[in-house]
């Protein structure tokens, strides 16, 4: 053991010795330090957050296109929503309308809202629905045409929430981005 300076160890040098409290120093060179970790990790966690909402987002689009080619295989068409409400001025019927034509095939109300959207925007209806952010591209009443070409989306999302491009959902299933698609000249 390490002897203190009048020959009696060191623990009960230190035991005796101990002072009561701690310093102002002390207490705000600990709260510096505690600042720092919790803004290392708030600075950690924003990245960790986007990407789940993202695949979330990926992930409500899936249920979607499965939701709408289960309504094409049902009824030998893609929905049709009535000309009126793509004249109207308010979206809240046409949205209620889409929402309420493919819940029976699971195209719940809360699988029409990105997270990101509703965490940043918070964009809900009058009747307090969820507003579609996702908006589904119109096909004539033929069976096939959404299966029709390949590259036509079934559903674009309203905007560039997750920092590449508008989520694009295919009729195989497939999600790509808007950058990814698009090239815009120099």
């Amino acid at each position: 053991m390490i002897e203190a300076p009048t020959g009696r160890t060191s623990l009960s040098y230190l035991r005796n010795n101990l002072r009561q409290g701690v310093t102002l120093l002390e207490l705000a060179v600990s709260i510096a330090i505690l600042s720092i970790l919790v803004i290392a990790g708030m600075l950690a966690y924003g990245p960790v957050i986007g990407k789940a909402d993202a695949y979330r987002c990926m992930g409500n689009m899936r249920s979607l296109q499965v939701s709408f080619a289960a309504y094409v295989k049902d009824n030998a068409q893609w929905p049709q929503a009535p000309e009126e409400l793509y004249d109207a001025e308010d979206d809240g019927p046409l949205e209620d309308w889409w929402i309420e034509a493919l819940t029976p095939y699971g195209g719940e109300p809360r699988v029409w809202e990105c997270p990101t959207i509703k965490r940043i925007v918070n964009r809900t209806s009058e009747n307090g629905r969820p507003k579609m952010h996702y908006q589904p591209t119109p096909f004539d009443a033929k069976p096939f045409t959404p299966f029709r070409w390949a590259n036509q989306p079934w559903l674009v999302e309203i905007g560039n929430m997750h920092g590449r491009g508008a989520h694009i959902i295919f009729p195989d299933g497939s999600i790509r981005v808007m950058d990814d698609i698009v090239t815009f000249p120099d």
